[in-house]
């Protein structure tokens, strides 16, 4: 018997795999809202925003972060709000601008990581970003939730505080995006010097 240990390729990490499962869930929420089931898109909903929780942890708790994790989760969130947000406005849950504002953050984003560093920055999520993921992963849920039959007909306000979420989010979301925008500026400036 040998006392050799399988050395895992850094790529090959729980938070990985959950980030992935997260990544496929994304389309199944947009069929669910589109056809008109918001139960059940809340349920993969519920899913997705814990399994956002869950890679984080693990990585930390196990020492399982990886440069494909900080690489794949934001990347993973993003997507899941972009793509939450447009089916919610499809369906006349959430107003448009939400979604312009949203893309035209991300977009900055993308522009600045592939101009300053040709793709990703390798930057450490912010206090504003998991603040901001947290209202709009709490915000959008009520939302969709607020579409279920019995909670529309009998508590319409439940909408008006997922909006209230969902507009907070929204700022945090445009604050998030210039801190990371002045993070990167200032880290492209130490690595030129």
């Amino acid at each position: 018997m040998t006392d050799t240990v399988r050395q895992r390729p850094d790529w090959q990490t729980w938070p990985n795999l959950i980030s992935l499962v997260r990544l496929l869930l994304i389309p199944v929420f947009v069929w669910l809202v589109v056809a008109g089931h918001p139960g059940w898109a809340l349920v993969v909903l519920v899913v997705i925003g814990v399994s956002d929780w869950a890679d984080g942890f693990i990585a930390r708790k196990f020492d399982q972060g990886s440069k494909l994790g900080k690489a794949i989760d934001p990347v993973a969130d993003r997507l899941a709000i972009i793509a939450i947000v447009l089916s919610l406005v499809l369906t006349g849950l959430l107003p448009w601008w939400v979604v312009a504002v949203v893309v035209l953050v991300d977009l900055v984003l993308v522009v600045l990581s592939s101009v300053l560093f040709r793709g990703n920055p390798d930057l450490d999520v912010t206090w504003t970003g998991k603040i901001r993921s947290a209202l709009l992963f709490v915000g959008l849920p009520v939302l969709l939730f607020s579409a279920v039959h019995a909670v529309d007909e009998n508590a319409p306000w439940v909408r008006v505080v997922a909006l209230v979420f969902v507009y907070l989010g929204t700022v945090g979301h445009v604050l998030a995006g210039a801190q990371y925008a002045v993070a990167m500026f200032a880290k492209r400036r130490r690595v030129s010097a």
